[in-house]
C-alpha cells in the first residue's frame, strides 16, 4: 500500500508540471477533527477517539479551462492523537516513567501537513460545486504531548516517544457554495488513513494514526 501511494503522489505530482496551469484557486480552512489511534499488537487495546483540528492555506492548480479538474495541495497545521492502553504483562516502562499494566497513554500530537491529491468537481448547479479528492499527505511531527491515566504524565512531552515523519491516503468528497467575484464558502468530510508507524515502536507492533476530518473553508 505504501508503494502504491508513493507512485500515486509521483505520477500527481508529472501530471501537475505537465499542464500549462492557468488558474488556480487559494483557500483558508479550519476543520474539526475526530482521531483515533491503532496498534497490531494485540496486547495494545485502542481507547476513545479524541478531538482535534487543523486549519491552513489550500491551494487547488487547475489543468483544463472548464477548472474542473486539479493538483491540490497547500499547508496545514494539525493537532491530532489518540488514547491507547497498554495490557502488557508486566510494567512498562514510557517517556521516562514506569507504568502499571493496563495504564492508558493519551497522544497529543501536532503536526506540519501537505496534503497531495487529485481533485475532481462538477460543473455549477444553481450557485453549488460538488467536489471528490483522492491522494495523501506527508506530516512532520512538531510537538507530542502526552497524559497516563494514572495521572503521573500531565500533558508532558513525548517527542522521543513519536516518530518524525508520517503519511497517510486522504479521500474526501465535498461542496462549494459561490458567493461571486471568485469567492466561495466549502465544506467537506476527509477521511485519512495513516499507514506509517506513528510511535518509535518500543512497546512492540505498529500504531497506525487515523482521522476524520470536517472541512470549512472560503476561497479567496
Amino acid at each position: 500500500m505504501r508503494k502504491n501511494l508513493i507512485l500515486l503522489m509521483l505520477l500527481i505530482m508529472v501530471a501537475s508540471t505537465g499542464f500549462a496551469q492557468k488558474k488556480f484557486e487559494l483557500s483558508f480552512t479550519g476543520s474539526p477533527s475526530i482521531n483515533w489511534m491503532s496498534a497490531d499488537n494485540q496486547d495494545v487495546q485502542k481507547n476513545k477517539s479524541t478531538l482535534g483540528y487543523e486549519f491552513g492555506v489550500n491551494a487547488d492548480f487547475f489543468f483544463d479551462e472548464e477548472m474542473r479538474y486539479a493538483f491540490a495541495t497547500g499547508m496545514l497545521i494539525t493537532q491530532t492523537g489518540g488514547e491507547l492502553t497498554y495490557n502488557t504483562d508486566q510494567p512498562f516502562s514510557f517517556a521516562g516513567e514506569t507504568f502499571a499494566p493496563g495504564t492508558s497513554i493519551r497522544y497529543r500530537l501536532q503536526y506540519v501537513e501537505f496534503p497531495l491529491a487529485l481533485k475532481m468537481r462538477t460543473k455549477q448547479f444553481y450557485r453549488w460545486t460538488y467536489w471528490g479528492l483522492f491522494g495523501g499527505s506527508f506530516a512532520f511531527k512538531v510537538g507530542a504531548k502526552g497524559d497516563s491515566s494514572d495521572g503521573l504524565l500531565d500533558k508532558a512531552g513525548i517527542s522521543k516517544e513519536v516518530n518524525l515523519f508520517n503519511m497517510a491516503l486522504n479521500v474526501g468528497i465535498g461542496t462549494e457554495y459561490d458567493l461571486g467575484e471568485r469567492n466561495a464558502l466549502i465544506l467537506g468530510v476527509i477521511y485519512k488513513n495513516g499507514f506509517l508507524d506513528v510511535t518509535d515502536g518500543s512497546l512492540g507492533g505498529k500504531t497506525n494514526l487515523n482521522s476524520l476530518t470536517f472541512k470549512f473553508g472560503l476561497v479567496f
